[in-house]
């Protein structure tokens, strides 16, 4: 967690040249992340494209990685001021659970 909001993904590859190996760092920030703190990530179990995110603004965002931008937003807790904490993927269901003490369950296709 950081408190600029930001996603980031960070590719660290080592590309061998000759006797020398060199190191690519890139940080490829997801724009429009999240409000507030961000609380979990978690990757798709199927589909190496696809990430999901939690925060402290009580939101659960769906990403494809080839863009900048959420696939999905949704309110993952029950009243405003409340944190989405946790997330974890099931069988075609996203589940969270946040500081309202309550998991909630999304589908996901």
């Amino acid at each position: 967690a950081h408190p600029d909001c930001a996603v980031r993904l960070w590719d660290m590859r080592t590309n061998g040249v000759g006797d020398k190996q060199s190191s690519q760092i890139s940080d490829r920030t997801l724009r429009q992340s999240h409000k507030s703190w961000v609380s979990d990530v978690k990757w798709s179990p199927t589909d190496p494209f696809v990430m999901a995110t939690t925060g402290h603004d009580g939101t659960l965002k769906v990403w494809d990685i080839r863009s900048s931008l959420p696939l999905h937003t949704v309110r993952a807790v029950s009243k405003k001021g409340e944190k989405a904490l946790c997330l974890a993927f099931g069988d075609g269901i996203i589940y969270s659970g946040g500081s309202d003490c309550v998991v909630k369950q999304f589908a996901c296709k």
